[in-house]
């Protein structure tokens, strides 16, 4: 099961495509303050937030293998 809870989504009000403009600065600070509710609230849950270094990557940046048990398709 995922930690994040999708089924919010939806129903926060704050990331709908009908939103108000976001491009103003009242509507950035608008986006601001819902995404601040958003984490305290995922936050409160139990949820966790961890920084990562710059330049992360999370596949480990390795090559994909593009052979079939050895033999190339």
């Amino acid at each position: 099961m995922s930690e994040f809870d999708e089924s919010t989504l939806e129903t926060s009000g704050g990331w709908s495509a009908d939103a108000e403009n976001t491009h103003s600065i009242a509507g950035r600070a608008r986006v601001r303050a819902q995404l601040q509710a958003d984490i305290e609230a995922f936050l409160s849950q139990g949820g966790t937030i961890s920084e990562v270094a710059n330049g992360f990557r999370g596949d480990g940046g390795s090559k994909v293998d593009s052979g079939f048990n050895g033999r190339a398709l």
